[in-house]
Order: C-alpha cells, then sequence, then structure tokens
C-alpha cells in the first residue's frame, strides 16, 4: 500500500498516470471525489469488482456505483432515457448519481446481480483526469466498510480498516481533508415515474424543475 500527495484542484499527472496503471493492472485505489473518497477498481473486470467488496465486507447483493468519463461512456454501458439526458446536461459533472436499466457489458457483480447500475461523473478534477487516462469506468463506492462512516480525509479511511485489509489497497490519493458535504444525490430513472432515492447536494426541487414533474 502506497500513499500519495495530490492536490485536490491542480493534481499532478504523474499521480494521475500512476493511478490509471494500478487500475489497469487490477489494483485498487482511494481517490477524492467532490463528497468524499472513493475506492476505485475497473468496473469491467470482475476480480477488481470482487476485490472492492471483499475490502469492504459488502454484500454481494449490494450494487456499487461507477464513474464514467462522459455521456458517451455511459451511453455504452446503461440504456439511457431522455430524462436521464435532461439530468445529466444540467448537473453533472456534480454531486448525482444516475440509475439505469444496465447493458449486458457490465458484470452481474458490480451491479450487485441487479437489472440497473448507477454512474457517476464527479465535478472533480482528479477524477476527470483519471477517466481520461482509462478506458472504463471504475466504481465509485466510498472509501470505508461496510456500513462506516464516510471518510473525509484519509486518515478516516485508514482507521476504519482492520488487519490486513488496507494492505489490498494498492494506492491511496490523498488530497488531504475534504468539505464534509452530503454523498451524491441518488436518483431511480429505471422506474415510471422516477425516483429520488436519497436526496444529496442537488435537492428534490432542482431535480423535479429540470423533469417537469412532483417526485413527492
Amino acid at each position: 500500500m502506497k500513499i500519495v500527495k495530490i492536490e485536490l484542484a491542480h493534481p499532478d499527472p504523474r499521480v494521475i498516470e500512476e493511478a490509471a496503471a494500478v487500475l489497469r493492472d487490477g489494483g485498487l485505489i482511494v481517490y477524492p471525489t467532490d463528497t468524499a473518497y472513493g475506492l476505485g477498481a475497473d468496473a469491467l473486470d470482475q476480480r477488481s469488482v470482487e476485490k472492492a467488496y471483499f475490502v469492504k465486507g459488502r454484500a454481494a447483493t449490494k450494487p456499487i456505483h461507477v464513474i464514467v468519463k462522459d455521456e458517451a461512456m455511459a451511453a455504452g454501458l446503461v440504456y439511457l432515457n431522455e430524462w436521464g439526458r435532461s439530468l445529466m446536461k444540467k448537473f453533472l459533472p456534480g454531486p448525482l448519481t444516475l440509475i439505469f436499466k444496465r447493458r449486458p457489458a457490465i458484470p452481474s457483480t458490480v451491479a450487485g446481480g441487479l437489472e440497473t447500475l448507477g454512474i457517476r461523473i464527479p465535478n472533480c478534477p482528479v477524477t476527470s483526469q483519471l477517466s481520461s487516462l482509462v478506458d472504463f469506468p471504475y466504481t465509485a463506492t466510498s472509501a470505508n466498510p461496510s456500513a462506516g462512516a464516510t471518510p473525509y480525509s484519509v486518515s478516516e479511511v485508514l482507521s476504519q480498516f482492520e488487519g490486513d485489509l488496507v494492505q489490498k489497497i494498492d494506492l491511496i490519493l490523498d488530497a488531504g481533508v475534504l468539505p464534509r458535504v452530503l454523498p451524491s444525490t441518488l436518483v431511480d430513472l429505471s422506474t415510471q415515474p422516477p425516483q429520488i432515492l436519497r436526496e444529496g447536494p442537488v435537492r428534490t426541487k432542482e431535480i423535479e424543475a429540470v423533469l417537469g414533474r412532483s417526485l413527492r
């Protein structure tokens, strides 16, 4: 396990490339986002995803969301719809996770066996630059054990993993203490009508204004 300092607003390209190499090799990284620290693995590689589940102690029936580079990458993974495209145009990059019906390209492992998948495009230079260097989505689950506290610093990440689990993380990008904001707003667009499963920084009334309908 290696910890490397990184500047959140102006990340060193060499550090980003190192993180990308770890993901390409099937390893795990911890990285900062626009909400909290995330645990990253190649979402299209089943062994990498299984490693992330093991480290978190996460139930196999609980899905993990993924970070994508752009709408084009998302379209290759999920069945986008007009509601989703409208929300993406308005709020992404940003603290919003959108759930769609998934395409067969995504292993059922990362989807927790469900027919849906949540996608994220954080408003964060670290994730933006990292996404530009890999041609696959990577996991966006928080870097803490299942049911643990959302981590806003590397010390909070390290303190929550017991024994040898932290050693299974290959690289940690330390951007210092992140602002304590709510986890991303979670909207399920695979249902009719859409459902807001979790309200975060993007408020319900903002989503309703874009969709032109009440979701309460």
